[in-house]
Order: C-alpha cells, then structure tokens, then sequence
C-alpha cells in the first residue's frame, strides 16, 4: 500500500530525531533527515514545506514525549522526582538535552517563525512545575508554607543549569549535585515556612 502522508510525516520525524542524535543541532538539514528517514530530500521539503514546522514536529513528539511519560512521577513522588526523572533522561540521551538548549535561543528570539510556540512550551512546563509543588505542599512532600512559585524558579533553574554543565564539565556529577542542591533549598523553604504566621500560610500557597 502506498504511504500516506501521516505515515510519511511520522517516518521523518523519526528520522530527524535519529539526525539530530547522530550530529550538531545546527548541521542537520532537510538532506541528513532524508538519509536517517531513508526517504528523499523532496519528500522532507514537500510535507514539511517550512524547516521550523518539523523542528516543532520533532520537538513535541521527542522533548513533549518524554516530558508526558515521566509526569507519573510527578503525580507520585512530586516535583522534585519528577525533575531527577527528566535530568536522568537527559543523561541517556544527551541529544534531547543538546536539542531543548538550542531551541531557547529561538523561544527568546520573536522574530523567529515558532517562536510564540517554544514559549509557550516553557511557561507551560513551569506552570506544570509549580502545580506539581502546590500538590507537594498540601499533600505533606514539600514544607508548609513553601512558595511553589518561588520554589519553582529555584528547581526549575537548578535542573536546567545542571543540564548545561553536564554536557560541558566533564565529570559532572548531575545527579547527585541536583540531590545536595534540593537539600539544603528545603532547608530554606522550611525555614522561611516557619518564618510567616500560621493565618497568612496560606497566601504562600501562590
């Protein structure tokens, strides 16, 4: 039977998350992907007519992918598990890591074509971060009085700085840095916890 269309858009996303394993964000092209797929360049250019709608393509199946996979963790051990579970994926595969870092650069930059796309990705994933935490607060995980907004910045600023020096410092220890780093910032979400009145708790809860 000949390949749909969706068959074949599916087939090349395959592909260019295989190129994008095998080379450096900036020299995969339309050609590389078509190799990895094992498709023709004409193909690659004609269902993905703009380069930016395969690289969203490319994003929300292997970086939104991994992110819905690993959201159980979230909902059972909380935020903090969660952000260790997704550090670990990227340590087995770097090449997620190495694709997420590049496409800041694009979510930041307005004048690029997806770039209202990629933003909204990143507010979206820390608003999961900080519901994730609202969760951990009132179920006991996090403590009381912890700003999940607040501690949401710190996490989220911890497991993405960790990632840039894992795939620069050589020896990184990822892990066991974002474990020492979690500690003593729950030192200091208890501590402030414990710093405002039992009838203004609540407000922290923002």
């Amino acid at each position: 039977m000949p390949e749909t269309d969706a068959d074949l858009r599916a087939r090349i996303v395959t592909g260019a998350i295989e190129a994008y394993r095998a080379s450096d964000f900036h020299t995969v092209g339309p050609a590389e992907v078509a190799a990895h797929a094992g498709v023709a360049e004409a193909d690659v250019r004609r269902v993905y007519p703009m380069w930016e709608l395969l690289v969203v393509a490319v994003t929300d199946r292997w970086n939104n992918g991994s992110r819905r996979a690993l959201w159980v963790v979230a909902e059972r051990s909380g935020a903090v598990a969660y952000l260790r579970a997704r550090l670990q994926a990227g340590l087995d595969d770097p090449a997620l890591v190495r694709l997420r870092t590049a496409l800041l650069s694009a979510a930041s930059n307005p004048a690029h074509p997806a770039a209202g796309w990629f933003r909204n990705q990143y507010t979206g994933s820390f608003d999961d971060i900080t519901l994730a935490l609202v969760r951990d607060v009132v179920a006991g995980r996090e403590p009381r009085g912890t700003s999940p907004r607040h501690a949401a910045e710190q996490l989220v600023a911890l497991y993405e700085g960790l990632q840039l020096q894992s795939m620069l410092r050589d020896g990184a220890e990822t892990l066991s840095g974002f474990d020492r780093a979690v500690a003593r910032m729950r030192v200091g979400w208890a501590a402030a916890a414990a710093a405002v009145p039992t009838s203004s708790a609540a407000t922290t809860l923002s």
